[in-house]
């Protein structure tokens, strides 16, 4: 067996009919498998999957384990010499999984092969291409050439041989051998959902090289999801569980410092935007609380990521997941 490609269910069954369509029209030169594991397993609901590919495998976790857990999972029950992580919602556009695997298996030196994401217009979708991209995203700073100058000097310099080259792949298409990703330590289960391919990535380009190509590309539907804001400020830009998530990668990669200053500026811009808002309420003449939601909504997360600091500093084991009234922010 060639390849195993894993994809963690959670109400997706009707994505992942649609998915596994378009992997049987255009992956037909080399053997695969496909492990379904499912989150949130409704018997039954998976009937149309199995009668049109039965001979998927179907794992029932039995309860919502999160991302990390599923695809470990799917690693220990798969018989391919590679594993391809694919989200339940994408859709093969090509042979982009054919030439990923010959990609991968071009040099020995090269660990790990993604997809370049665009929508179902052929436009691509934006995404992080290098963790200092996602690192200077995670603080609010003034938008001014001085201040992105002065971050981009403190961050670790990233140095690349060739413009294919980088060090954070998408989770939604992450084709690796199955030794590297055990030999990396798998995926890690302290995370939830978010993050998690980053933090698995950092470790990933210890052994060799991640690599995005031009001609490999997928479609990503991208639809409703709780955890995503919309119609939001740029302070609140992040929702609390992909906040959360990042932070836990950034101490997790680069250290209890580097999480602590995160979370100084959070502290430190508290104060800030609300005297800057109560300013510009009483210059305009308006009650000084006057339309202030955003302001409340940067106190209830900044307060909220202060209350998990313990367990992001002292590395709690399992995976770090925000309550459901929590999420209503």
């Amino acid at each position: 067996m060639t390849l195993s490609i894993i994809i963690v269910n959670y109400k997706s069954e009707s994505l992942i009919l649609n998915c596994l369509r378009s992997i049987s029209t255009y992956t037909k030169n080399i053997s695969y498998e496909v492990i379904v594991i499912d989150n949130s397993f409704v018997k039954g609901k998976n009937t149309d999957v199995l009668n049109e590919f039965p001979t998927t495998i179907w794992e029932d976790l039995g309860y919502n384990a999160g991302f990390s857990k599923a695809n470990n999972k799917g690693i220990s029950l798969a018989n391919g010499e590679y594993v391809l992580f694919l989200n339940a919602d994408t859709l093969l556009v090509d042979e982009s999984i054919e030439k990923a695997l010959i990609y991968l298996k071009s040099n020995p030196q090269n660990v790990a092969v993604g997809a370049i994401q665009i929508d179902v217009h052929g436009n691509q979708i934006p995404y992080f291409r290098t963790q200092n991209e996602i690192r200077r995203q995670l603080f609010i700073l003034p938008n001014s050439q001085i201040t992105e100058n002065i971050f981009q000097n403190l961050l670790p310099k990233e140095s690349f041989e060739n413009n294919n080259e980088t060090n954070n792949l998408v989770g939604a298409f992450l084709l690796v051998s199955k030794k590297n990703a055990i030999k990396s330590g798998q995926w890690d289960e302290d995370f939830f959902l978010y993050a998690e391919d980053v933090e698995f990535c950092q470790r990933l380009s210890k052994l060799g090289k991640l690599l995005y190509f031009d001609d490999v590309k997928i479609i990503h539907l991208i639809n409703e999801n709780p955890y995503r804001n919309k119609n939001t400020s740029f302070v609140n830009r992040f929702n609390l569980q992909v906040q959360l998530s990042n932070l836990l990668w950034i101490r997790k990669s680069y250290g209890v410092l580097s999480y602590l200053i995160i979370m100084i500026n959070y502290w430190v811009l508290l104060p800030i935007f609300w005297i800057w808002k109560i300013i510009i309420n009483i210059l305009n003449k308006k009650y000084e609380r006057n339309d202030i939601s955003n302001q409340l909504t940067f106190s209830k997360k900044v307060y909220i990521l202060t209350k998990y600091l313990p367990k992001i500093i002292f590395l709690t084991k399992g995976p770090l997941k925000i309550t459901e009234e929590e999420n209503l922010i």
